[in-house]
Formats: structure tokens, C-alpha cells, sequence
């Protein structure tokens, strides 16, 4: 084998090996994702004749807006098991689902799946 061919084997090992540590070690301090929860309803305390303020609407944010980042959020939210199958499936099932389901958008011009507020 030629010191050139043995470098370039080299250089992509170690880029590669450097790559995957520095992946798997981003992800441990975020934290689990906490959910705001409403408050609770009002009881009879409410003088009649008197109105309540409604709620703020919520706009859906961008990430809701594209299924290409939506998609994956939402297949490692709904897989039951530990995060390195979580985020197998996110990036496995996810991305792809989120790929066709942004085309989709493209060609149709409205999102597939409208966030229920």
C-alpha cells in the first residue's frame, strides 16, 4: 500500500471516529422537554353577567409549519423506548416521512396535517 492511500485511509478513519464522538456525547444535557400545562377551569365563583378573557390564540411556529422538521419531532416523541431507538426512528422513519410530506406541501401549497388549537 502506497503512504499516500494509508494517509487518506487514516485521515477519513480519524475524521469519521472524531465525528461520531463528538455527536454522541451533544445530545446528554438537553434535558427533557417540558409541556406548559392551562390553567385550571374557573369554578362557580363567576358573578353572572360577567365575561372571562379568553385565551391568547397560538400561532403554529415554523417547525409546525414544515413537516420536514415537524415529522421527526414528532416520530421521537411518539416512540415508546430509549432515545438511541427514538432517535433511530426519528432519523430512519422521520426524515424521509418529512421529506415526501415537504414535497407534498410544495405541490399542493397547504400543509398535510393543520395543527388542531
Amino acid at each position: 500500500m502506497r503512504p499516500i492511500e494509508r494517509n487518506a485511509r487514516l485521515f477519513a478513519f480519524t475524521t469519521l471516529a472524531a465525528a461520531v464522538i463528538a455527536c454522541s456525547g451533544g445530545c446528554q444535557g438537553m434535558g427533557s422537554r417540558r409541556v406548559a400545562t392551562a390553567e385550571p377551569g374557573l369554578g362557580g365563583g363567576i358573578e353572572p353577567g360577567s365575561s372571562v378573557a379568553a385565551a391568547p390564540s397560538t400561532s403554529p411556529s415554523w417547525v409546525d409549519r414544515h413537516p420536514l422538521f415537524s415529522k421527526p419531532r414528532d416520530m421521537y416523541a411518539s416512540t415508546n423506548s430509549n432515545k438511541l431507538v427514538k432517535t433511530a426512528a426519528a432519523t430512519v422513519v422521520g426524515v424521509p416521512v418529512g421529506f415526501f410530506g415537504e414535497i407534498r406541501q410544495i405541490v399542493v401549497g397547504k400543509p398535510s396535517d393543520s395543527p388542531k388549537y
